[in-house]
């Protein structure tokens, strides 16, 4: 089995969420595999919302030494539990990032469940929700944790 770890990146952006315009946090960082840079992701807190939600944007493929092959991205939403979270994989034109060129191309829900790589989305997801403070906290049902992060406005 691969071991994943994450980089914070140490910015904070906030911004109105498009459908309500209630005001949320993106964090973001990459993920590593095995020691090698494998992944970004920006996590979209949204915290204005009633409900709770973290909206994960990861894109796969063509990061570190391994840039020659073509990005692909998921997108994943995360909601807290009584006593841990669940995770579901959306389509991509839900997400923040749909059009952007430089994370790659969005694969759709049907694709993602379909696809081989499946099971290691949701292990780079698990990674990020449980090793980046902002998302684990937020997750938890606790004040956001920005330490060691800087605003970005």
């Amino acid at each position: 089995m691969s071991t994943y770890a994450i980089d914070l990146n140490e910015r904070v952006k906030y911004f109105a969420c498009p459908h309500c315009g209630e005001r949320s946090v993106t964090v973001w960082g990459s993920v590593s595999k095995d020691s090698a840079a494998y992944a970004i992701y920006y996590a979209n807190l949204m915290t204005g919302h009633e409900e709770a939600s973290a909206r994960l944007t990861i894109s796969f493929g063509g990061w570190g030494t391994d840039n020659g092959q073509p990005r692909r991205w998921i997108f994943i939403e995360a909601r807290p539990t009584v006593d841990s979270y669940e995770m579901m994989i959306r389509e991509p034109e839900e997400s923040l990032y749909f059009g952007e060129k430089l994370i790659g191309r969005g694969v759709s829900r049907d694709e993602a469940l379909a696809s081989e790589h499946k099971d290691e989305f949701f292990e780079v997801a698990d990674c990020i929700a449980q090793s980046d403070p902002a998302v684990r906290s937020y997750l938890s049902g606790k004040v956001v944790d920005l330490d060691g992060r800087q605003s970005t406005v």
